[in-house]
């Protein structure tokens, strides 16, 4: 309208407005635990992709065989946020590539530097994206 603010109508941005407020409660209950455990923001250190897919996947499995003894949804909803973290802070450079010690099943396929606009990786460090 006349007089009012200028904005852009963000059609291709994030739209984390959009997650589920019990689903991020949930999940800030299960990261208050952890940081009871462990200390504040312990995960963000790392830890191997393995590890977060195991707990993911005993997660799973109890949620399947009707356990609720703990938040199974809270803590597969925290593995898929910690590896997908752990992705973004290792192409960023900031963890580790060796923290990623899945298996690769898929060809490795090279680029050349044109057509890829990522920094290519630091000498010593393996990716397995290719």
């Amino acid at each position: 309208g006349k007089g009012m603010a200028i904005r852009d109508t963000a059609d291709d941005k994030p739209r984390p407005d959009l997650n589920s407020p019990f689903a991020e409660e949930r999940q800030g209950h299960w990261l208050l635990m952890g940081a009871k455990k462990y200390a504040e923001r312990n995960w963000e250190k790392g830890m191997p992709f393995s590890r977060c897919v195991a707990s993911l996947k005993r997660h799973v499995m109890k949620y399947q065989q009707g356990k609720r003894d703990e938040d199974h949804l809270a803590a597969i909803m925290f593995n898929a946020m910690a590896l997908i973290h752990y992705e973004e802070m290792i192409e960023r450079g900031l963890l580790p590539a060796e923290l990623n010690d899945m298996p690769c099943y898929q060809p490795v396929v090279r680029k050349s530097p044109r057509q890829s606009p990522r920094k290519p990786a630091k000498k010593g460090r393996k990716t397995r994206r290719g």
